[in-house]
């Protein structure tokens, strides 16, 4: 099915509403849900309604709660989500990392307690927007063992950096410190795919595999083998341990779901002002000049083009504003039924 942008987010925000969220926090969330398969994202767009949905009927989610500021010293603020939707501590985030990074020339924002953020481009790239520099981790449940290791410690650990450019597309790094996100791992299940590149993830027995059926989310493949289990451990280190949330087997959370089944999430922004270092204006221009730099690169053989990070995104979110949003009909079939089941009109 193919689906406006406009259309997909208001039926997302219905559904989230009679779920019990409130009218504005269900269209904050749906339109960052629908900005992730905008910009080509589709495994944190709509496909995680599934998600959000079962952890709200089960009250492992909280829709209304609210972060609550639990330190504040300027540059570096503490918050409590309180188990609520992760998107709207993520706004809350990124409103005070700009806010304080322009007051202080720098700014750290810690939350404990959140849940899922969804992409996290979506945060990095506001403050870059707002002309900051912008760095973001997020830690999550234990389903992806050490290095070298078989026993689950550590979630997919996401990071994200944003950089704001002058005439160029801002530049937005987000990636999974795993070889690929777990929720791309269960789109190619639910899309019914046959196979999975190889290298993303391994089976129940840790052998490495290329079938869609057979990968296990609580084996996925770190990025570079101990490099990227090392930027991992950062991760770890940043959004867990630095924010007071639930870390490696180290469970601090009101809620019950422990290992591989929490739900309580920690994430730690970091935002930078470049004008403290140089006028806006050429920061700006520098930063457009390396990019035309990466961009002329003489191409290897069989390369029709070098993308810089966020590039491929923006490119996408134009083609889809333009003609429409794809959604695969097993997808389409589960939205439709929970739309059912929450006595909302169908998505057509």
């Amino acid at each position: 099915m193919i689906v406006d942008a406009g259309r997909l987010r208001a039926f997302l925000a219905a559904l989230l509403t009679a779920l019990g969220a409130p009218a504005d926090k269900a269209d904050l969330v749906a339109g960052l849900l629908v900005e992730a398969d905008l910009r080509g994202v589709d495994s944190h767009g709509a496909h995680l309604m599934g998600l959000y949905v079962s952890r709200i009927r089960a009250g492992d989610l909280r829709p209304s709660a609210d972060p609550v500021v639990i330190a504040d010293d300027g540059a570096t603020v503490h918050l409590d989500a309180g188990l609520g939707l992760g998107q709207v501590a993520g706004m809350a985030a990124v409103g005070l990392a700009v806010e304080r990074s322009a007051s202080h020339g720098t700014a750290v924002i810690a939350v404990r307690e959140a849940t899922h953020l969804g992409a996290l481009g979506a945060y990095t790239g506001r403050v870059a927007e707002a002309g900051h520099i912008a760095v973001l981790f997020q830690n999550g449940p234990t389903f992806v063992p050490p290095f070298g290791g078989v026993t689950p410690v550590f979630s997919t650990n996401p990071l994200s950096y944003a950089v704001p450019t002058g005439e160029e597309p801002t530049i937005v790094y987000d990636v999974a410190t795993t070889a690929v996100a777990g929720n791309k791992v269960l789109l190619a299940k639910k899309r019914g795919d046959a196979t999975i590149p190889a290298g993303w993830a391994n089976d129940e027995l840790g052998r490495p595999t290329t079938s869609a059926e057979a990968a296990s989310v609580r084996h996925l493949q770190w990025f570079g083998g101990h490099k990227g289990f090392g930027l991992g451990l950062l991760v770890e280190l940043m959004a867990g341990v630095l924010a007071g949330s639930s870390f490696g087997h180290t469970e601090q959370t009101a809620s019950p779901r422990h290992g591989d089944e929490r739900v309580a999430k920690g994430f730690t922004l970091l935002a930078l002002d470049p004008a403290r270092f140089l006028p806006t204006d050429d920061f700006r221009r520098r930063v457009d000049t390396l990019v035309r730099d990466v961009r002329s690169s003489e191409r290897a053989e069989g390369v029709d083009r070098i993308w810089l990070p966020g590039e491929p995104e923006h490119e996408t979110r134009l083609a889809r504003l333009r003609d429409g949003i794809p959604l695969p009909g097993p997808l389409v079939d589960e939205l439709n039924g929970f739309a059912e089941d929450l006595a909302v009109g169908p998505l057509e």
